[in-house]
């Protein structure tokens, strides 16, 4: 894709080396980035609760979210998607994915369900409104746990945003956003939202016709938010698994 993965334009220490043609202090809006999430959301959406059967990513990270010319974002990299024939949930021989994004019970128990690429996407909502890498911390934590920590200590969410696009306006917003990664990460996965849930929340601070697309409600089609690596092009879920 013309402008690369998502990570190569959040974390500043790829950036200069990996996008193509920019410099180094070139920088995703928050105005991007929200869509970038929405748009994410709509696909991982579509995956879950209008394919038959459901579809499990299994690697949801920034890396995976590829960005064409005008920045809007295609979910890629199906190798690890697993069908959930069985309603519920699949078990799996090994734990596939990367540190920072796996699901805690996912890692203990090898079982696959919706709720994992929640959790994962949720660390990607993390990335989008603090620039933090998903590996942000010791090598006994990661930036879910920094970001569950900082709020159960009562601390200024506005603090932990990130400082190369903070800008009063847009404030209340990745504070909201910010606050559901947190919830899409929490420990229990019942505890966290559906990918429909989170897309309706999303929903209620995008601006759908700034995004030329209808974000809720069956009538929008997600399969220009998913990328078929194979033949470079966005395609249909049943050519990328």
């Amino acid at each position: 894709m013309e402008k690369r993965s998502l990570d190569q334009w959040l974390h500043s220490k790829k950036r200069s080396t990996n996008v193509s043609g920019s410099a180094s202090h070139l920088y995703l809006d928050w105005p991007k980035r929200f869509r970038i999430a929405v748009e994410a959301a709509q696909g991982l959406s579509y995956m879950h609760h209008d394919c038959l059967p459901p579809i499990i990513h299994r690697d949801v990270k920034s890396s995976n979210i590829l960005l064409d010319s005008s920045f809007k974002a295609k979910i890629a990299d199906f190798g690890l998607a697993r069908l959930l024939v069985k309603k519920g949930e699949a078990t799996v021989s090994a734990v596939a994915g990367s540190f920072g994004y796996i699901a805690p019970e996912y890692a203990q128990t090898y079982r696959v369900n919706e709720k994992i690429d929640v959790y994962s996407f949720g660390v990607v909502l993390l990335e989008l409104t603090t620039g933090k890498e998903a590996n942000f911390g010791d090598e006994n934590s990661c930036l879910a746990d920094w970001a569950w920590r900082y709020m159960n200590e009562g601390n200024p969410i506005v603090h932990a945003l990130d400082k190369e696009i903070k800008n009063p306006s847009y404030f209340d917003e990745m504070s909201i956003v910010f606050k559901l990664g947190v919830r899409c990460t929490s420990k229990l996965p019942s505890a966290r939202p559906s990918m429909g849930e989170v897309l309706q929340i999303l929903d209620q601070y995008s601006h759908p016709l700034e995004f030329g697309v209808k974000i809720m409600g069956r009538e929008h089609d997600a399969t220009p938010f998913l990328f078929n690596s194979k033949h470079g092009h966005a395609s249909d879920l049943d050519d990328n698994v």
